[in-house]
């Protein structure tokens, strides 16, 4: 799991610009909350696709060598 610092992650304003529309309106620390629970569910999420990324990748091999000494 990568953790970006905090120069790295969309600024608050950027993402109050999305968060405080439509009559809706979140403190900072509830912005700040959610956006780092999105990072968070990002890294999982890519993780999950280079693992699995991994797993085709050696399955590809296994069946492309199967048979061979």
């Amino acid at each position: 799991m990568k953790l970006l610092s905090e120069n790295h992650k969309l600024s608050l304003t950027e993402c109050k610009k999305t968060l405080n529309t439509d009559g809706l309106f979140y403190t900072d620390e509830e912005i700040i909350e959610i956006r780092d629970f999105l990072y968070h569910m990002a890294d999982i999420a890519i993780d999950d696709i280079e693992k699995e990324g991994n797993k085709n990748t050696i399955q590809t091999l296994e069946t492309k060598n199967k048979g061979k000494p």
